[in-house]
C-alpha cells in the first residue's frame, strides 16, 4: 500500500510543530530561521526523519568535514514516501553515482574529472563569454518578440537560456532540450518535494528520459567525436592513464545538467523578480556593471539552494546536540546566509550595491565545492545585462506573484510575468 507524507503548514515554532520546516521555501521563513538559531540550532523533525541544522558555524562544518563525520551519500534519496511504481521506474538511475553524492575515493575521481574538463575559474571561463554573452542576447531577443509584448521569465526566459548554453557545450542537439528542462525540473520535485503517486511516476520517467539521453550522447561521441565537453570526458585520462567507464561520463552530464538547468534558471528567475520589485532592474538599464552585485545579493538573500543533505557517519555532538550515527540532517543554507553573525546591515532589505555582502554557503564548502560556482555566476550575470540592454521597460504583471511550491531543497520559482 502506498503512503503519502502529509506535509502541512503549520504556525508557530518549526521545531514544535513537526513537517513545519517542509514549508521554509514556500514563503517568507526569515522570522522563522531566526528563531530556530536562537533557541533550536539542532532538532529532530520526525514527520520528515530529519535533524534540521540552521545556523551558519554549525552548516559550515558539516559542510567542511575535516574528520570524515558526515557523508553525501543519500542527498539523492527521496525525501517522500516513494510510490512503488515510481520507485520502480526510478531504478535505472536510482543508484548512479555524482560528485555530489559520493566520498573519496570515489568523489576525487569524479572531481579530478571534472575539474580538469570543466572552466573552474575566471582564467579558464574567458573563451566561454563570448557564447554566453550571444546566448543571453538572443534569448532576450525572443523573449522580446512575443506577441502581446508579454511573457512569463522562467519558461519563455530563464530555463531555455540556461538549457541553450549548457547544451551547447555538452552537445546536446537543440531538439532535445526540453528533456534536460523537463528531467531537471523532474529531479527536484521527485527527491526534494512532495508529490502524489501520479506525479511522482512522471518525475520519474522524465529523470529517466534524461539519463537516456546521457547514455545515448556518450555512445555517439565515441563513434563521432566533436568539439564539445562529452568529447573531452570521453578522452579525459586520469593521473595513470585511466579514462572514464562510459558510465561514470554520462553520470557526469547528469549533474552539470540537472544542477546548471534549473538552480540556475532559478537564480536568474529570483534575481529579475527582486530586481523589477524595486527599482533595481532601472538601475542596471545604465548601470550594467552592477550585474555582479546584483547575483551576489540575490545568493544573499533569496537563494535557489535553500537546504542541503548530509548523514552522520558516527555518533557525535553538533551544537550541543547529540547526533547518532546514520543521522540525516537538513542544512538550512538559506537560513545560513542570514545569520546574525553576518552583521549585515538592514538584513531584509534587498540592495545589490551594499558593501557588507556574507559569505556564501550557496556553493557547499571543502571538497564538495561547487566546481560551477563561477560558470553559474557568469550566466545569470549575462541574462541580468541581456534582459535590461534588449527591454528596458520590462515590468511585472502582478507585483505580488503567487506562493512557492513546498519544496526542502530549492526555493522553486514561481510564475513571474511580465510585460513591456
Amino acid at each position: 500500500m502506498t503512503t503519502t507524507l502529509s506535509v502541512s503548514a503549520h504556525s508557530g515554532c518549526p521545531a514544535r510543530s513537526p513537517g513545519a520546516i517542509a514549508h521554509h521555501g514556500a514563503g517568507d521563513s526569515r522570522a522563522a530561521y531566526a528563531h530556530l538559531r536562537q533557541e533550536h540550532p539542532v532538532y529532530y523533525d520526525p514527520d520528515l526523519g530529519l535533524w534540521v541544522i540552521s545556523r551558519h558555524h554549525d552548516i559550515d562544518e558539516v559542510l567542511r568535514d575535516r574528520n570524515g563525520a558526515f557523508t553525501p551519500a543519500h542527498s539523492y534519496d527521496p525525501v517522500q514516501p516513494t510510490d512503488p511504481e515510481a520507485a520502480r521506474i526510478y531504478t535505472a538511475v536510482h543508484d548512479v553515482p555524482v560528485a555530489a553524492s559520493t566520498d573519496p575515493p570515489v568523489h576525487t575521481r569524479y572531481r579530478a574529472a571534472l575539474t580538469a574538463v570543466w572552466p573552474t575559474s575566471t582564467g579558464q571561463l574567458a573563451p566561454w563569454h563570448t557564447t554566453v554573452e550571444k546566448r543571453a542576447l538572443e534569448a532576450a531577443l525572443s523573449l522580446a518578440a512575443r506577441p502581446g509584448h508579454t511573457g512569463e521569465l522562467t519558461a519563455d526566459y530563464a530555463r531555455p537560456l540556461t538549457a541553450r548554453i549548457m547544451s551547447e557545450i555538452i552537445g546536446i542537439d537543440q531538439a532535445d532540450e526540453q528533456c534536460v528542462i523537463d528531467g531537471s525540473s523532474a529531479m527536484a520535485d521527485l527527491l526534494w518535494s512532495f508529490q502524489p503517486p501520479n506525479e511522482q511516476q512522471r518525475c520519474s520517467q522524465a529523470v529517466v528520459d534524461l539519463w537516456n539521453l546521457c547514455t545515448t550522447l556518450v555512445a555517439q561521441r565515441r563513434d563521432r567525436p566533436r568539439d564539445d565537453l562529452t568529447t573531452a570526458w570521453i578522452t579525459y585520462r586520469d593521473e595513470q592513464g585511466v579514462p572514464l567507464t562510459d558510465a561514470e561520463i554520462a553520470s557526469t552530464l547528469m549533474e552539470v545538467l540537472t544542477t546548471n538547468a534549473e538552480t540556475l534558471a532559478l537564480l536568474i528567475t529570483t534575481a529579475l523578480q527582486h530586481l523589477l520589485a524595486g527599482d533595481g532592474y532601472q538601475r542596471l538599464t545604465t548601470h550594467p556593471g552592477e550585474a555582479p552585485a546584483a547575483v551576489e545579493e540575490t545568493l544573499r538573500q533569496d537563494p535557489p539552494l535553500i537546504g542541503w543533505l548530509r548523514t552522520t557517519t558516527r555518533p557525535l555532538t553538533l551544537a550541543d546536540t547529540h547526533l547518532p550515527q546514520g543521522a540525516r540532517l537538513l542544512l538550512l543554507m538559506h537560513s545560513a546566509a542570514h545569520d546574525e553573525a553576518h552583521a549585515v546591515g538592514a538584513p531584509k532589505a534587498f540592495d545589490h550595491r551594499r558593501t557588507d555582502t556574507p559569505p556564501t554557503l550557496n556553493f557547499g564548502a571543502g571538497i564538495h565545492y561547487c566546481p560551477g560556482a563561477q560558470y553559474t555566476r557568469l550566466v545569470a550575470q549575462h541574462a541580468l545585462t541581456a534582459l535590461t540592454r534588449v527591454l528596458p521597460g520590462l515590468a511585472l504583471t502582478t507585483a505580488a506573484p503567487g506562493p512557492r511550491p513546498v519544496n526542502l531543497i530549492l526555493r522553486r520559482t514561481v510564475q513571474l510575468h511580465v510585460h513591456w
